[in-house]
């Protein structure tokens, strides 16, 4: 029995059912994804979804203490393609040093890059230009470059040039660091949504069984063995469901919550809430990691941005260009290109900074101004922070959402990271590859120079980046909930977790990508199947012993052929509007 029809579910349901001999079940709190609904069908409309109560789940967080008590909104698909229904679509692997770093947090090898990248390989199905090295072409998830064509992603390119960062061709090939077109889980001018890639086609195989609107409320446990899950129907009507294994993948937010209400977590808080405890298990909801984000937005002074899209009466256009005959601005997420670099204090050769740009400014925030004229806007996102919050049920009621609080901002290098992320993206968008198109910088203005400033403007517009991992993380110690190598929960027998929150710590890039190559090396671990072998030799790798707690390493000093790659230092914010 799988738990949750998001990208993990679906490549289970697949795989899994795969075995003629298995039976699978999958249990989707949403509805389907009907092939008609352009909300969610149609690239372009990719906001609308979010938000509706027909497909995100719309958690709130409890008020973040860091960004003046506000509290953020948290959309989760809540659909058959879970929240790759609703996303912004576009993949990214992130770094291997996350992964190495996985293999370190986990204690175990075979959570490395290394031994995750086959498993990227097989689920890439990359189609136009050439990748580099190590993508996949041949697998179920169609990905497609992002044209990013025309004078503002032109001038983008030659912007990260002139401010000393690398275009690369591919910035999921074996070097992230730089500038590239991205790609976007979209096919034939439709999203390609993990339900799309992986469950309709396979969805009439006698052995699988999908059924939808069945909201799980707890795992059914004889002693500490799970034997089923009971869920509410549409019509409000509860079902009890048999299975010889359950499966959880409803996600950072939705897998703790189940674990909690069925009795698996911190002893002394499920008490609290009158659940009877199955399992102490006091990782379960802890150490929840989130990207915040913020959007730099200017003015265009020619009439070349996407601006023209919000005229209505050009609609019918669009969508039939994109859904008949897969081309025009329908198709793609409007974010086609953008990179990873890296911060003053970034350690290693991570990455810790995105940019991605949009040829349009958006309602980004309240702050935003002038959207509806020509305009361009940056996504700007700090991908490496040690904050860590939580995921807690708040009542024994499953309808009731459960506390969220990701303590954003509460690590100290959070501060020095996020007025070096301001800096190096206005550096970026000052260039004069942008001198004729650049009518000045609307967001966050050039009211905000200072360093307080900045900092006082991402407390007041930071927002989630759509990421929320590590609840169920996996590992050998005392906090971890699930084990590395079978991906079941300590403590209890016939219960595994396959989503985003086994993950040991939030990777430098969107979640989609890692997600689905996690639920592509589960089912091989599930079915026991001998797994993809790396594609070059291993390296030495050092892995603590489980009993020795993880200490986060200090940045250390960069070679000369890595400074050698990053950009000349910044002036402040000030001068920088000062220079221009």
């Amino acid at each position: 029995m799988i738990v949750g029809g998001g990208p993990a579910g679906c490549i289970l349901a697949n795989r899994l059912s795969a075995d003629p001999s298995a039976r699978v079940i999958l249990l989707e709190a949403g509805g389907t994804d009907h092939w008609w609904d352009l909300r969610i069908q149609l690239p372009l409309a990719m906001g609308f979804p979010v938000g509706h109560r027909s497909f995100d789940w719309r958690y709130e967080s409890e008020p973040e203490p860091n960004l003046g008590s506000r509290r953020l909104h948290h959309p989760r698909g809540k659909v058959l393609g879970g929240s790759s229904s609703i996303n912004g679509m576009l993949y990214e692997r992130g770094h291997r040093g996350s992964y190495d770093r996985w293999a370190e947090e986990a204690g175990s090898p075979e959570w490395d890059y290394d031994h995750c990248e086959p498993y990227f390989r097989r689920l890439e199905g990359c189609v136009g230009e050439p990748r580099g090295t190590g993508r996949g072409r041949s697998g179920p998830q169609s990905l497609q470059r992002g044209p990013a064509e025309g004078p503002i992603f032109d001038a983008f390119f030659e912007a990260a040039q002139q401010a000393g960062y690398k275009v690369v061709p591919d910035v999921n090939d074996d070097a992230q660091e730089g500038f590239s077109p991205l790609d976007q889980a979209v096919r034939g001018g439709k999203r390609a949504s993990a339900a799309a890639a992986y469950l309709h086609p396979v969805e009439s195989r006698p052995n699988l069984e999908i059924r939808t609107h069945a909201t799980v409320s707890k795992v059914l446990f004889e002693g500490t063995r799970a034997v089923g899950v009971r869920y509410r129907d549409k019509d409000g009507e509860t079902h009890d469901v048999r299975a010889a294994e359950t499966i959880l993948s409803a996600g950072a937010i939705g897998t703790p919550q189940i674990l909690q209400l069925s009795g698996v977590g911190d002893g002394e808080h499920l008490r609290s809430l009158g659940i009877p405890v199955v399992h102490h298990l006091p990782g379960v909801g802890e150490s929840l990691q989130e990207h915040l984000a913020v959007h730099v937005q200017h003015k265009c002074i020619q009439p070349v941005s996407m601006s023209d899209i919000r005229n209505k009466a050009k609609w019918p256009g669009v969508v039939l260009d994109a859904l008949v005959f897969g081309k025009g601005p329908g198709t793609r997420n409007p974010m086609q290109a953008g990179g990873f670099v890296r911060s003053d204090f970034a350690e290693g050769d991570e990455p810790d900074l995105m940019f991605l740009l949009a040829p349009l400014a958006m309602n980004s925030s309240e702050e935003s101004v002038e959207v509806t004229a020509h305009g361009y806007q940056m996504h700007v996102g700090v991908m490496r922070s040690e904050a860590r919050g939580s995921v807690k049920i708040a009542s024994p009621i499953p309808a009731v959402h459960p506390k969220i609080l990701v303590n954003f901002l509460s690590d100290p290098k959070d501060r020095p990271r996020w007025i070096n992320a301001l800096q190096r993206a206005r550096h970026l968008l000052g260039q004069p590859a942008f001198r004729d198109l650049d009518g000045g910088e609307t967001l966050p203005g050039p009211g905000v120079r200072s360093d307080e400033e900045i900092m006082a403007w991402v407390r007041r517009t930071g927002r989630v980046g759509y990421h929320p991992a590590c609840t169920a993380a996996m590992g050998r110690g005392e906090m971890s909930v699930v084990d590395p190598d079978t991906m079941r929960v300590h403590g209890v027998d016939g219960l595994r977790v396959v989503d985003a929150s086994v993950m040991p710590s939030l990777t430098n890039a969107n979640t989609l990508a890692p997600t689905m190559m996690i639920a592509e090396k589960s089912a091989d671990i599930i079915l026991g199947n001998a797994r993809l072998l790396p594609r070059r030799p291993q390296r030495p790798r050092l892995v603590a012993p489980p009993e020795e707690p993880l200490v986060a390493s200090q940045a250390a000093p960069r070679s000369a052929s890595q400074s050698a790659l990053q950009p000349t230092p910044l002036p402040s914010g000030a001068a920088l509007f000062a220079e221009k």
